[in-house]
């Protein structure tokens, strides 16, 4: 079977959830080594993230690009002109965009002009509680329907999610009705996994958390750092701005971000002085020029980033 290289999942969050499922199992029938690698379209720079894609894997694994949030990417016009260009071999990129999203937005138009918008409206109420309560019936399960309503509540209505919630039931169910306390001690919200929390913890000097972030990522260790070097090249600039007394609205026009991230991103810079901030970007673009020529290991030339930013974090720096 033939999977498009290019798709835009466009409406419900609950069936472009399932829909990425099933697009991601078609794609590993193709190649069952295919890598995963999640972003959102509003946190990354789309120059970068170009590059990304249309370089060639090293070791011609498989790469599935999952970008979510594309239609609150700052400006449209470069993802438009990213969907519409070939991609290389292997390469799948999946745009997902938020249940709020307009039929009008440039992206969406682009993307139904070209063919490769998949358009899946909300499932009634009363459907979503029958596929849910479908899928419980898979697993062997009953539940009344306080309890699914309590799994849908969890499982933010992601009848993949739920799927999975489902199998872990069965494993600890004593017989086929689901208790509510065990929903209450077993199923948990979830999402998925980015790199976006460990950037955080590390532009925070957090070390236990960037350590724990970290541990949680499949992603490799090169693609990490070259992403951590670029946040903290955001943060370096932006302490300079800051220093200089610079409107937050200028500060976010110059550097192109959204006001929910520079307020995150400003909290950041705030924990470090100028030459601190400087001094860290400087150890990261070693670290990543000496792993890009073969002379460093990527994943020791990330623990030493991280152990080096977090090591004696300063208790009070100037706002």
């Amino acid at each position: 079977m033939d999977v498009a290289a290019v798709t835009l999942l466009f409406g419900d969050s609950f069936r472009c959830g399932r829909a990425l499922a099933e697009r991601e199992q078609a794609i590993r029938a193709a190649d069952p080594n295919v890598e995963r690698i999640a972003r959102f379209a509003d946190e990354v720079d789309v120059a970068a993230f170009d590059m990304e894609v249309q370089s060639a894997p090293l070791f011609a694994l498989g790469r599935h690009f999952v970008v979510r949030n594309v239609d609150k990417a700052r400006k449209p016009k470069p993802w438009v002109d990213l969907a519409g260009r070939s991609l290389p071999s292997a390469t799948y990129v999946t745009f997902l965009s938020t249940p709020d999203a307009k039929s009008s937005h440039p992206f969406v138009k682009a993307c139904a002009e070209r063919g490769v918008l998949v358009s899946l409206p909300g499932l009634p109420a009363k459907s979503l509680v029958q596929a849910a309560r479908s899928i419980l019936g898979e697993s062997g399960l009953r539940a009344s329907p306080q309890v699914l309503e309590s799994l849908l509540e969890r499982t933010n209505g992601d009848l993949v999610a739920l799927a999975s919630e489902a199998r872990k039931l069965r494993a600890f169910a004593g017989n086929t009705d689901v208790a509510p306390d065990m929903v209450e001690s077993l199923v948990f919200p979830g999402a998925e996994t980015t790199v976006y929390p460990f950037y955080d913890r590390l532009g925070e000097r957090d070390l236990r958390a960037s350590l724990q972030a970290l541990d949680d990522l499949r992603d490799d260790a090169g693609r990490i750092l070259a992403g951590a070097v670029r946040h903290l090249a955001r943060l370096t600039a932006l302490r300079a701005l800051l220093d200089k007394r610079v409107p937050q609205v200028t500060a976010g026009e110059l550097l192109g971000l959204p006001d929910w991230l520079l307020r995150r991103l400003t909290a950041q810079a705030k924990r470090s002085r100028l030459d601190e901030a400087a001094a860290a970007l400087a150890l990261g673009v070693r670290l990543d020029t000496e792993v890009k020529s073969g002379a460093l290991l990527a994943q020791d030339a990330l623990l030493e980033l991280v152990f080096s930013v977090t090591f004696a974090a300063a208790a009070s720096v100037p706002g």
